[in-house]
């Protein structure tokens, strides 16, 4: 008979992820439902989205005594509250600790040990923890403000390398009949009007960002040069938080998202780190762990504590 266990929590935009443990670790359950970004999704779906979860998964709720869970969407604190209101709900015996998403990316990329995690996917942040165990972000703004070096501002940037060209006073680019091809229609006026039409520009942008490394892989000089500002952008998001953070020399910088797997991009990324940080000697490497897994062993401390 199981006494005491622990529910680890990642609640993305896109999936959310329930993992049921044991306080060693071992893992009784995983289950994987439909996404509950609490920013834009109401409370009632988050509430059925977790009963079906918890069911699925067979969770013993009288046995659960310690919730991690990551959140997207947990910048805005009444959200927030809401939802660490509903864990109380459905797991009243719990000790419940709702922390952001890109938190818990962190812990399960290094494991818990000091380091930075980069996430350059739709969006672009960054955020790392030293030896101390002081936590800090850099960027995450919204396409509004920031994502610089994201797959949204690359394609945006592509989009705005063809249209300085069609009017004369930008580069001639292999864009603009890659974008041609992708968009339907060789007219940019028809690509603004499609662009300032849709609801979610940046995730329409943000496809376009492969084209952008396919064009840099044949040489087209403009396309190279967005791939190497958005490396530089990336590059310092971890310098900023080298600047601050009391990080040890060797500390990983983790890696996650779609922009990752331009290897141009990469090695832009390492060569920017090197010059900047002239005195680290770490690894640009893949993360140890899932998001859900660092929740996990986030609700392991706290069970310890």
């Amino acid at each position: 008979m199981i006494s005491s266990t622990l529910l680890a929590i990642d609640a993305g935009g896109t999936k959310t992820d329930i993992l049921w443990a044991q306080p060693d670790g071992c893992v009784l359950a995983q289950v994987q439902g439909q996404g509950i970004n609490i920013a834009s999704k109401p409370p009632d779906t988050w509430q059925e989205v977790l009963e079906e979860l918890l069911h699925l998964a067979g969770v013993h709720r009288e046995t659960v005594h310690v919730v991690c869970a990551g959140a997207a969407g947990y910048t805005l604190p009444d959200r927030r509250a809401l939802l660490e209101r509903l864990l109380n709900q459905l797991l009243p015996g719990a000790n419940v600790l709702v922390l952001a998403d890109y938190a818990i990316a962190l812990e399960g990329a290094t494991g818990g040990a000091p380091g930075v995690l980069v996430i350059a996917g739709t969006g672009s942040i960054a955020c790392g923890r030293d030896r101390e165990g002081r936590f800090m972000r850099a960027g995450g703004w919204g396409y509004l403000l920031g994502d610089e070096g994201s797959g949204f501002w690359m394609g945006r940037e592509a989009i705005r390398t063809v249209l300085a060209a069609s009017e004369g006073w930008g580069e001639h680019t292999l864009l603009y009949e890659m974008l041609s091809n992708t968009l339907g229609s060789s007219d940019t006026g028809e690509w603004l009007s499609m662009l300032y039409r849709t609801q979610n520009p940046q995730s329409l942008l943000a496809q376009l960002a492969p084209l952008v490394n396919e064009a840099a892989a044949r040489g087209d000089a403009p396309a190279q040069r967005i791939l190497r500002e958005a490396a530089e952008h990336l590059a310092a998001l971890v310098v900023q938080l080298g600047r601050h953070l009391q990080l040890p020399q060797d500390f990983p910088v983790c890696t996650v998202g779609g922009v990752w797997n331009s290897q141009m991009a990469c090695e832009w990324f390492h060569r920017r780190l090197r010059e900047y940080l002239p005195h680290w000697r770490g690894a640009v490497k893949p993360p140890m762990y899932s998001p859900v897994e660092g929740a996990l062993l986030i609700a392991q401390r706290m069970m310890r504590a």
